[in-house]
């Protein structure tokens, strides 16, 4: 059964009477589990809908609606299941205390894949699993490669009893579903000849494999008794985008597609320039950190700006991998008359000196970086900081309360087009 969260005002399920806490039986004489079972079923025009009411009672609707409507329901998040493995560089592994409790729960579970993007290990799906995902189309899943050599992969994974992954994406494939890939790759355990035989395997299973990310590891200080692991130097990173390279044009002269891709960490550990945004096709791991650099650049090049606004002082604050790239992006920014512009960068104190991307900076470690600095009218944070629908930071930091800590209004921006529409928007208010 599936409960009701939340019902939309004036929508189908409002007209019909359903409420908060009822819970969803059936449709159509099928049983609904989980939202996945609920947006599979609920397509159809002609549906029967059984359920339990919030007092107890039994009620059975009939009613035609059109395919795209999903009656207006929202339900409880995602109850996922955990993995099973222990990898040798588990980000969970790694967290130090006082994170928000949700950040301490290891997922492998494919309806997360299917509905979030989280990436999964095939590990942990039983047969009945294998046939929902056939059945109900589960299409794009997104993959946990590493290598696609057995043994070493069932090193990395700390599980002996790891299944064979190429016999994982092969059924898959033959089942039509298509799958995002990615590699987290670890200096001299699953780089050079291990990367580029992944490579070569996940391309075997083109087009069925639409993208593969290599990533790199993220280490934290929280990494005692753990198995030694070591960043990336400047010459390694420059040899994985090297190798990616290579394969990635093999790719495009054969399949159309450069279907590998090395994230941006990569390029800026390297000291490369990061590719145009016509490198990265339609950007199918930007999520991933990968092509966000290049479209933030691009955006910051051809983005219509005023040339003067009302005096505004605005500080913007990112993380230390960002810091050169937001600095060039800005330049344009600063010839805007009226607009006095100060970047801050953020050091990371909550995970350590190794962690510098701006998406893992804590509510504290931006607190320590303005204490004490005049921060203008507003002060612009990177969105990816937050956890969006409920606006808290790594640190269990609410926005609110940072903004109330700092004595100022924090404004969350995703890209540079955001940030000039915050300026504009705080230049009209003040007015």
């Amino acid at each position: 059964m599936l409960e009701i969260a939340a019902v939309a005002p004036g929508s189908t399920a409002a007209r019909l009477g359903l409420g908060k806490r009822d819970r969803i039986l059936t449709i159509n004489g099928k049983a609904v589990h989980d939202v996945i079972d609920y947006q599979f079923l609920i397509a159809d025009p002609d549906v029967v809908i059984t359920l339990r009411t919030r007092e107890g009672s039994m009620r059975t609707l009939s009613l035609a609606k059109e395919p795209d409507d999903t009656l207006g329901l929202t339900f409880a998040q995602l109850q996922v299941r955990r993995c099973g493995n222990k990898c040798i560089f588990c980000f969970v592994d790694q967290m130090p205390p006082g994170c928000r409790k949700s950040l301490y729960v290891k997922d492998d579970d494919f309806r997360a894949s299917f509905l979030y993007g989280n990436y999964i290990t095939l590990g942990s799906l039983s047969e009945s699993d294998w046939q929902r995902i056939f059945i109900e189309r589960l299409s794009p899943l997104y993959i946990s490669v590493h290598t696609t050599d057995p043994s070493l992969r069932a090193f990395i994974l700390g599980n002996k009893k790891a299944p064979d992954l190429m016999t994982g994406l092969k059924r898959l494939a033959a089942g039509g579903i298509r799958m995002h890939t990615q590699i987290v790759l670890c200096p001299k355990i699953n780089d050079d000849v291990h990367l580029q035989k992944s490579l070569k395997d996940l391309s075997g299973l083109f087009p069925a494999v639409a993208s593969v990310a290599v990533v790199p590891v993220g280490l934290t200080e929280y990494r005692k008794g753990r198995f030694p692991l070591r960043v990336f130097t400047p010459r390694e990173a420059r040899a994985v985008i090297k190798i990616v390279n290579i394969f990635g044009s093999r790719f495009r002269k054969e399949k159309g597609t450069r279907l590998v891709f090395a994230s941006d960490e990569f390029y800026i550990k390297a000291g490369l320039p990061v590719p145009p945004p016509a490198f990265y096709e339609d950007f199918p791991q930007i999520e991933n950190g990968i092509g966000m650099v290049s479209k933030f650049l691009h955006d910051a090049a051809h983005t219509r700006l005023p040339k003067k606004i009302a005096p505004l002082r605005a500080t913007i604050v990112t993380g230390v991998s960002f810091s050169k790239v937001l600095q060039r992006a800005l330049s344009r920014l600063r010839n805007i008359e009226g607009l006095t512009l100060r970047q801050i960068t953020a050091q990371n104190h909550f995970f350590g000196s190794s962690v510098t991307v701006a998406g893992l900076l804590t509510g504290s470690d931006i607190a320590k970086a303005l204490a004490g600095k005049r921060i203008g009218d507003m002060v612009i944070i990177p969105a990816e900081a937050l956890k969006a629908e409920e606006q808290i930071f790594l640190d269990g930091m609410s926005l609110d309360h940072l903004s109330d800590v700092l004595g100022t209004r924090l404004s969350p921006a995703m890209g540079y087009k955001d940030i000039v529409a915050l300026l504009k928007q705080e230049e009209r208010s003040m007015r």
